[in-house]
């Protein structure tokens, strides 16, 4: 007699249990937005900052239990990350930090220096849009692989020659003439 598992492949998609959702999952999402929605409203009141750190750590304060919740948890709970999102105070940022090497570099290749400033390198291409830095990845790449084939075609010149060579160095011993 043979026991199955139910995590074999026969099972492909495990369905969360229905009990799990009312009894567990619903009790700490309730929990979570609770807490969330305390953590923001007193740090409102207090005239602090909101955001997933403060929240997190108010949360701690106000929970009985002095656990809190994590900042994973309130961005995983849809209705607890609405009224974050509602009362934060970061807005995010419009403008750029640093003006992009979009159009300041071509997707043209020259010569590498062996010795260059790999560091300084770095810091621009960080500063390329991710656009920029597939172009020139691209261009590159069709610049290796062009390169390659002609090496293969030098080293196949190569190997012709010396098999000439090394046919007339063998007439030549025997005393045959080309």
């Amino acid at each position: 007699m043979s026991h199955r598992s139910n995590s074999t492949p026969d099972h492909p998609k495990h369905e969360p249990h229905p009990w799990l959702e009312e009894k567990v999952y619903m009790q700490l999402r309730r929990r979570t937005v609770d807490l969330v929605n305390r953590s923001v409203d007193a740090l409102c009141k207090d005239k602090q900052r909101v955001s997933l750190s403060t929240v997190a750590a108010k949360s701690k304060e106000l929970d009985p239990e002095h656990r809190g919740i994590s900042e994973s948890a309130v961005l995983d709970t849809q209705e607890a990350r609405a009224y974050y999102e509602q009362h934060r105070t970061w807005q995010g940022n419009r403008k750029q930090r640093a003006k992009p090497l979009a159009g300041a570099l071509p997707a043209k290749v020259g010569p590498i220096k062996p010795d260059r400033n790999a560091q300084r390198a770095r810091q621009r291409y960080l500063r390329m849009s991710k656009e920029a830095l597939v172009e020139r990845l691209l261009t590159v790449e069709r610049i290796s692989s062009q390169e390659r084939e002609r090496w293969l075609t030098q080293q196949d010149e190569v190997l012709t020659w010396r098999l000439r060579a090394e046919a007339a160095e063998t007439r030549l011993k025997e005393g045959k003439r080309p």
